[in-house]
């Protein structure tokens, strides 16, 4: 192994270069190696232009790096007799739901940490994403998605079932699962500038804004409350913070002298549960990778030989990594306050590279070539989609006719509305959301939402035999937010 100081000796020059050319106002990364916190810095500035510079106990929003905090806390719940991790779910939610009967009944505790529901990835959350429902909520209408996958055989990345699992840490104990994180993990990992919801940002200090590219430039946004789902993705954090987390892991559930979490248990979380196929773009940028899977919480990988155990989260802005490789007694993470970009990857494994003895790697060309790749693709979508649009026609009905109250039975009500020569759609668990449609083709509209994130959606309405409108279909940021087709029927009196 490398001397850390050689290691880290070059680190500031690599990230200065890549955070220029990634566009990232501030970043944070931490390195422990063997028991030791060998590098905490923060680059840059927690906003844009605000002249705030971020430092290693900066707050940042690390997304779904939660889900390995939910999955260690049912694991505690494991260790105390109280749950098992082939437990059916429904022995702790009665009520709880899904589309197919027999997963409905087979589902256990296990399954619900390892993306192997049947559900599709990202798959109803815009249920949650920002939206007003409460988590109770979020669960019961679940039951109407269909179940796209195969349960246990494939992978479907699934917020929804994380939650699920929030939830059962609530039956079990009777506490809420912020407060059982605060309690159970937070505070004995002494974590002390770490929390579950935006709302305790404003007391904080020393937070980082979220960024995305907009209109072309990178601005400063707005935090999204995710409290309703908060197993999934709301936890926030500091390098600084986040070292004790990776220094737990890689000391087997060990805090000091105390054993936290039996070494079974973080064992059981590591193992491979289900298989997530490389594609094969990625195969080009790690071709020493030959298996992806994913744990308890966990996402799993091989390098040079080595286990790689980590995560990214994503959300609104921000984009971090936290990843170790146990075997080598290693662990790093990186913080980032804009989305999307791949250098919290490119930086991973550049560090890994430098504690390892293996010839150096330009990481940041490689993922650079590959978001082009990507970009590529996306454009030639885009310029697909435009070369299909049907020029010279026009709407089969008035504007007025396509206006009223829709019901879609996962999501609930929308409401389109007509302002002078223009349609608006409001859904109505996102009333600070509106949309504007545009006329397409046919009875086709594209609507722009008033949340840069939201983007643009395509909005076809469908005519029913007696020239009546009958109902809408909405996909929403199906490349991020959600990729269900939401099916809205107008109400009829």
């Amino acid at each position: 192994m490398k001397n850390p100081e050689d290691v880290l000796h070059s680190l500031d020059e690599f990230i200065q270069e890549a955070m220029t050319s990634w566009q990232i106002p501030g970043l944070a990364v931490g390195v422990i190696k063997d028991d030791e916190i060998v590098f905490a810095q923060g680059f840059g500035e927690r906003e844009i232009g605000a002249s705030q510079p971020v430092d290693e106990n900066t707050v940042f929003a690390i997304g779904s790096n939660t889900k390995a905090f939910t999955a260690t806390a049912l694991g505690l719940l494991v260790q105390e007799g109280q749950i098992s991790w082939d437990d059916p779910v429904l022995h702790y939610l009665p009520g709880f739901q899904l589309s197919d009967p027999y997963v409905t009944r087979a589902i256990k505790v296990r399954d619900l940490l390892c993306h192997r529901s049947g559900l599709p990835t990202w798959g109803g959350d815009l249920l949650s994403y920002g939206s007003t429902y409460t988590q109770d909520e979020i669960l019961h209408r679940i039951r109407h998605i269909p179940l796209t996958l195969s349960f246990r055989s494939d992978y479907g990345y699934s917020n929804m079932m994380f939650s699920a699992a929030g939830k059962i840490v609530t039956a079990v104990t009777q506490s809420s699962w912020e407060t059982f994180i605060q309690q159970r993990l937070l505070q004995p990992l002494n974590m002390t500038r770490s929390s579950t919801s935006i709302n305790e940002l404003t007391s904080a200090g020393n937070v980082a804004l979220p960024h995305e590219k907009i209109g072309g430039q990178v601005r400063a946004i707005a935090y999204r409350n995710l409290d309703n789902h908060h197993p999934a993705g709301a936890i926030n954090s500091t390098v600084i913070d986040m070292l004790q987390w990776l220094r737990f892991q890689l000391n087997n559930g060990l805090v000091g002298e105390q054993q936290l979490l039996n070494t079974a248990i973080i064992e059981e979380t590591r193992k491979p549960h289900t298989l997530n196929p490389i594609p094969p773009e990625m195969k080009k940028v790690m071709p020493a990778t030959h298996f992806r899977a994913y744990g308890l919480g966990w996402a799993l990988t091989d390098y040079q030989g080595h286990l790689v155990v980590s995560h990214g989260g994503g959300v609104d802005g921000m984009l971090s990594m936290t990843g170790m490789l146990p075997e080598i007694n290693l662990g790093i993470v990186i913080l980032t306050n804009k989305l999307p970009h791949f250098l919290t990857s490119a930086l991973f494994y550049q560090i890994v590279d430098a504690f390892l003895d293996v010839p150096a790697h330009d990481w940041n060309q490689a993922w650079h070539e590959l978001d082009q790749e990507l970009e590529s693709k996306k454009e030639e979508k885009k310029k697909e989609f435009a070369a299909n649009r049907v020029q010279g026609t026009h709407p089969a009905l008035h504007l007025a006719e396509y206006a009223g109250t829709y019901t879609s039975l996962i999501y609930g009500k929308a409401q389109v509305t007509q302002d002078g020569e223009k349609l608006f759609i409001q859904l109505s668990a996102h009333p600070t959301i509106r949309g504007e449609l545009e006329h397409w083709h046919y009875d086709t509209f594209l609507c722009h939402w008033t949340d840069p994130v939201f983007d643009k959606s395509i909005i076809p309405f469908a005519i029913d035999r007696n020239g009546k409108v009958e109902s809408f279909k909405l996909r929403v940021r199906p490349d991020w937010i959600d990729p269900l087709e939401y099916v809205f029927d107008q109400d009829r009196e």
